[in-house]
C-alpha cells in the first residue's frame, strides 16, 4: 500500500528521481517498500519561477486597472493578491475572458463614438436652430441666450435632449447668426449655426 504512495507521488512530482541504491554500511538501515530497499536523493533540477502572472480583478494604485496583466512576486499574489481577491492567476481560459471583455468594451466604444458622429453630422445638416427673444428699440436683446434656450431649440427640430452643459455659447447680445459647438463625445464636437431674432 505504501509503495504504491511513494510511486505515483514519484511519477506525478518530476523534481525528485531515485538514486541508484549505494549502501555502504551493511548495518545502515534504509525504509523499505514493498520488501526492497529504497534510497532517494533529493536534486534540483530547474530553479522555481519566483514572478506570478496575474490579471488584475480589481483596480491598484500601485500596480493598474482591472483586467490589466501584470508580474508580480509568487509570494505577494500568495499572500496579499489572491487572498484579497484582488487578482487571478492568468491561465488560458482567463486571458480568453480578458481579451474577449477588452473587445466588447473596445466595440461600445466605437458604437458610442458613431453615434455621436451621426448626431454632429445632424446638427450640421439641419443648419441653423432659432431662438427668439425680446429686443429693445437699439438691436439689443433684453436679458441673454442661455443654453438652456439652445437646447430648447434643438429638442424642437431633432426630437432630441442634449446636454446643456455640453454647448459652448459666444457672447450673444444682439439679434443675428452665431456659431455654437456642443461636445457630444471626448473625440466629436458638432458645430452648428444659431440665429437669434426678435
Amino acid at each position: 500500500m505504501s509503495g504504491m504512495t511513494v510511486s505515483a507521488s514519484l511519477a506525478t512530482f518530476t523534481g525528485l528521481r531515485a538514486a541508484p541504491l549505494r549502501v555502504t554500511s551493511p548495518k545502515a538501515t534504509l525504509p523499505r517498500v514493498a520488501g526492497r530497499a529504497v534510497r532517494l536523493t533529493v536534486e534540483a533540477n530547474k530553479r522555481i519561477a519566483k514572478k506570478a502572472t496575474v490579471v488584475l480583478t480589481m483596480s491598484d494604485p500601485k500596480l493598474g486597472q482591472a483586467g490589466d496583466i501584470v508580474e508580480v512576486a509568487l509570494g505577494y499574489w500568495r499572500n496579499h493578491l489572491e487572498p484579497m481577491g484582488k487578482a487571478k492567476k492568468a491561465t488560458t481560459e482567463i486571458l480568453a475572458e480578458v481579451e474577449a471583455s477588452a473587445a466588447v468594451e473596445v466595440a461600445a466604444k466605437n458604437a458610442e463614438s458613431a453615434g455621436a458622429r451621426a448626431i454632429a453630422t445632424a446638427l450640421a445638416t439641419i443648419g441653423k436652430f432659432t431662438v427668439k427673444k425680446t429686443v429693445g428699440e437699439d438691436g439689443k436683446i433684453f436679458g441673454s441666450v442661455t443654453t438652456s434656450d439652445v437646447v430648447d431649440a434643438i429638442e424642437q427640430q431633432t426630437s432630441k435632449k442634449m446636454d446643456k452643459k455640453a454647448i459652448t455659447l459666444p457672447d450673444i447680445s444682439e439679434v443675428g447668426i452665431y456659431e455654437c459647438s456642443i461636445k457630444l463625445h471626448p473625440d466629436v464636437t458638432g458645430v452648428f449655426k444659431l440665429e437669434v431674432k426678435a
